[in-house]
């Protein structure tokens, strides 16, 4: 029905009713609005929400990280595991200081002298008496009587072992040929380069850390001696101390000695 078809008295009553219903929605909004607004007079901050994302479980383990001229760390997975403290590539290096007696009782005597990076976190004595202690040992290169070692710190030495940075040991190493890729150490000429990254904290698959420092000075200390490469011999057996360990070890149990505990040489198949 239209508004037009009403009396003026009906036509009126109606348009007041109109009227009045307008005023009270007015009402109702006024009254929204002044409870919705923000108080600005009551000093408050906006509140900020954020978010932060946890770890994945099946993320990547974080990766073993090397250092040029700024030092980096690595965070140890647990309270007991190695860690990579700061330490900063400088290419320049510290002899360690006097000598050791002749270790070993008959064959060629090899000399050697110890060097560590200045800025490695390292000092160059004790490095050398970890020298010392590998070489020195009845189960290494001594045990057959065919060579002698003795530390020096000057002349000619037959080998120079240094503890470098990854950059370090990278650079001198391809000098020879040799493609270290900031992770393996190596063997140029009479210099035997001892990746930092691989003495602070090791390799995942072999837990021992100092038997894994053993392992490493004798197998490139055996590169000095004119040792080649080796394979593993079987699955469950000793590893031979000329197997590339750092890289696995193929079934085989890890082993850091040229010899076993009866003075057997572990040996496995020669790969070069």
């Amino acid at each position: 029905m239209d508004s037009s078809d009403l009396a003026p008295r009906d036509r009126g009553q109606a348009h007041r009713r109109r009227v009045g219903v307008a005023i009270g929605l007015l009402v109702i909004v006024g009254v929204l609005l002044v409870t919705l607004r923000p108080d600005r007079d009551s000093g408050a901050a906006p509140v900020a929400t954020s978010t932060t994302s946890s770890p994945s479980a099946d993320a990547a383990p974080p990766r073993t990280p090397s250092t040029s001229s700024s030092s980096s760390t690595s965070a140890s997975p647990s309270s007991s595991s190695p860690t990579l403290p700061d330490y900063r590539t400088t290419g320049t290096f510290e002899t360690a200081q006097g000598s050791d007696r002749v270790r070993g009782t008959s064959g060629r005597l090899m000399t050697y002298q110890v060097e560590v990076e200045k800025g490695s976190g390292v000092g160059a004595k004790e490095f050398a008496t970890a020298i010392d202690a590998t070489l020195r040992n009845p189960r290494g290169w001594t045990g057959d009587g065919r060579w002698r070692f003795q530390r020096v710190s000057g002349g000619e030495p037959d080998l120079i072992i240094r503890l470098a940075t990854p950059d370090s040991v990278d650079e001198q190493c391809a000098a020879a040929g040799a493609n270290t890729q900031g992770y393996t150490s190596c063997r140029a000429g009479r210099y035997i380069l001892v990746n930092l990254d691989r003495w602070y904290i090791g390799v995942p698959h072999i837990e021992d850390l100092e038997l894994y420092r053993h392992y490493l000075i004798n197998h490139e200390v055996g590169h000095g001696l004119g040792k080649g490469h080796e394979a593993c011999p079987g699955k469950g057996r000793t590893a031979p101390v000329m197997l590339q360990q750092t890289l696995g070890l193929d079934g085989c149990e890890a082993n850091a000695w040229p010899r076993d505990t009866k003075g057997e040489l572990v040996t496995g198949p020669p790969t070069d």
